[in-house]
């Protein structure tokens, strides 16, 4: 046995030390090295332009795409068909998107446009190392794995709402209505609410090692909104444009990219229905918008209107139908103060001119007060004060 050993030491010693785990296709942050277009030699994009990436999260087949053109979001599904011996295997793209265009250069512009071609026509994938090449047809994408290694497991510590509290842009503060929330159940992330005056809505993905949100398209509604309200929404969507870092501190959740840092707190919880007080408007009743500062409601496509059930406040703004969670606090002279908890949405209907800013009222907090007995002709009063960004209002409603 004595004699054996030295040749198994001998044998040990000689074995190839093992190599690194190659980094996998799904879960890996892919940077593009070079774009061939059929029937021209690779491209490597020059210094100023930021290299797109490209991500492939899920699980089994099907597969969400995520990253960015380099001036834009990346957006899209994939297909995923069984490895061969070679690491090769087919991989087809559908539904790719690259985001609005607003902060592209010419430069980027062609790069993205180039990109995106040869993202739809994939149709097999190769691994080499930390390298990925995506064939389609004669053309030819190459990325490096941004890690050696798959993405991080999701913080489930993050799952639940939160709230937007702060915006900065530029170095600076811009307003915000504390009615946006980013909502993360594990690797799905879901925007809504307003920043200005607006509603706004998107779906995005959370990913690991290290923590970033990459958000799809983000739909809004096309009101116009004061400058400072409509400054803030520019900046923002400006921001939901590319991946962003995330920063978890206690109950202080913060989202940052080149165009700024979203600042987010836990979100309330909506409250389950309205509290008890002598001005709770009747939740069998629909109340019409009759007059607003004194003059007739304007007139609309649809009447403008208001509900108040299960906690809920909805309606009519003219043209789309638009609700939120809402609570009734603190009992003021004459009336409580009409707080919305939760996000506020509405539908997407292209809407005349004639439409009014019904959201836009209701995000201001107003004093809510109702006259006379439940039921048909009861009075219901919204108003608000004058501020420095906006004048006093005071919208009276009938119940019908």
């Amino acid at each position: 046995m004595s004699a054996l050993l030295p040749l198994t030491l001998a044998v040990l010693t000689s074995l190839p030390a093992p190599t690194p785990a190659s980094p996998a296709l799904v879960g890996t942050t892919w940077t593009l090295q070079t774009v061939q277009p059929a029937g021209n030699a690779p491209i490597t994009p020059g210094a100023p332009l930021t290299r797109p990436t490209l991500t492939l999260t899920g699980s089994g087949p099907d597969l969400t795409v995520g990253g960015s053109t380099g001036c834009s979001a990346l957006t899209g599904a994939a297909r995923l068909g069984a490895a061969g011996p070679l690491k090769t295997a087919t991989l087809l793209l559908r539904g790719v998107q690259g985001g609005d265009t607003d902060h592209c250069t010419d430069a980027a512009l062609a790069l993205r446009e180039d990109y995106l071609n040869l993202l739809r026509a994939t149709t097999r994938y190769a691994l080499n190392g930390d390298t990925l090449t995506l064939s389609a047809g004669k053309g030819r994408l190459t990325f490096r794995a941004l890690e050696a290694r798959p993405a991080a497991p999701v913080n489930i510590s993050l799952n639940g709402a939160w709230t937007v509290t702060r915006l900065n842009a530029a170095g600076r503060d811009l307003p915000t209505s504390s009615l946006l929330n980013v909502s993360f159940d594990g690797p799905k992330v879901t925007l809504g609410g307003a920043v200005g005056c607006n509603a706004l809505r998107g779906t995005g993905a959370l990913l690991g090692g290290p923590a970033r949100v990459t958000f799809g398209p983000v739909s809004s509604t096309r009101m116009a909104c004061p400058v400072p309200q409509a400054q803030a929404e520019t900046a923002l969507l400006a921001l939901l444009r590319a991946p962003l870092s995330v920063t978890q501190a206690g109950s202080s959740l913060t989202l940052s990219g080149a165009g700024g840092t979203l600042t987010l707190t836990r979100g309330p919880q909506p409250a389950a229905t309205p509290a008890t007080t002598p001005t709770a408007p009747d939740p069998a009743a629909t109340y019409t918008l009759t007059r607003v500062n004194g003059a007739p409601a304007p007139a609309t496509a649809r009447p403008v209107s208001l509900t108040f059930r299960d906690g809920r406040v909805g309606g009519v703004d003219g043209c789309n139908n638009v609700g939120a969670p809402y609570a009734l606090r603190g009992a003021v002279s004459g009336g409580a103060v009409l707080t919305l908890t939760g996000p506020a949405f509405t539908t997407r209907v292209a809407c005349p001119e004639t439409g009014v800013n019904l959201i836009g009222l209701l995000d201001r907090a107003p004093t809510l007060t109702v006259q006379g007995a439940a039921g048909r002709g009861q009075t219901l009063t919204l108003t608000v004060p004058a501020t420095a960004d906006a004048p006093a209002e005071r919208w009276e409603f009938q119940a019908r």
